[in-house]
């Protein structure tokens, strides 16, 4: 038997949690980090980067939050791989965005020069192209739809992804809530899992949610909201599944 799991923000709002319970997801949400800002201190796309099969954190962080290491290893029950690297994380850039990379089918997108090598190392082991980009924080500020699509409000994201033949929908800023900065990021409020794409909060109240609908729909994904209000920036949602033993 098979049982879906999402990760993310601990700072979820009750409501969104609530629903992914109801929609059948076990939930591990994670602490925040000692050494991020406070802001984005328990953010997943800051804490903890999926390659598949494959998940990285830092070394220090499994010692903040070994629980959430300990569970995750009995769901996935060796069907995936943890590891740990040296890199310290920091409360400024680019120390924040270590593990902040972007995983769309066989390439990584990643600030090559600031993000962790070890990162570079595993990702190249596992017969990724790394596809250098400026964007240093490329999981937050693009949405992953499908190995072939995504959405960003980035214009060199964009760039970077169109040239690796990825279809991008460009969108306007704003509108998704990161206190206490101006806004937060796309990629940051929202997780697909087999073909529902799950909104921390209702894109409806996007200024560009016409452009977010069509993106979704025209990959095939079913449009899902968490929550009723505002779009929330918690890192993104990591979705999976494992088998309940």
């Amino acid at each position: 038997m098979k049982r879906k799991f999402a990760i993310t923000d601990c700072r979820i709002p009750p409501e969104m949690e609530r629903r992914l319970r109801l929609l059948g997801f076990d939930i591990l949400t994670l602490p925040p980090s000692p050494t991020l800002p406070e802001a984005v201190a328990s953010h997943t796309d800051m804490l903890l980067l999926p390659l598949g099969d494959e998940y990285i954190s830092v070394a220090d962080y499994c010692e903040v939050a070994p629980h959430i290491f300990t569970d995750l290893c009995l769901m996935l029950s060796g069907r995936a791989k943890l590891y740990f690297t040296s890199d310290k994380l920091g409360c400024e850039y680019p120390e924040d965005a270590k593990l902040n990379a972007l995983r769309i089918g066989d390439r990584l997108f990643i600030k090559s020069d600031t993000a962790s090598p070890y990162v570079i190392e595993k990702a190249r082991s596992m017969g990724l192209k790394i596809v250098p980009i400026k964007q240093g924080y490329p999981a937050c500020t693009t949405l992953k739809l499908t190995d072939s699509a995504a959405i960003t409000a980035d214009c060199g994201m964009k760039r970077a992804l169109e040239t690796e033949g990825i279809r991008v929908t460009l969108i306007e800023n704003g509108d998704i809530l990161l206190p206490p900065y101006e806004y937060g990021f796309i990629g940051g409020c929202a997780g697909v899992f087999e073909n529902k794409i799950y909104f921390l909060g209702d894109p409806k109240t996007h200024r560009s949610y016409p452009d977010i609908l069509s993106a979704c729909e025209g990959e095939g994904l079913e449009v899902v909201s968490l929550g009723d209000g505002p779009l929330v920036d918690l890192g993104g949602i990591i979705l999976s599944e494992y088998d309940l033993k």
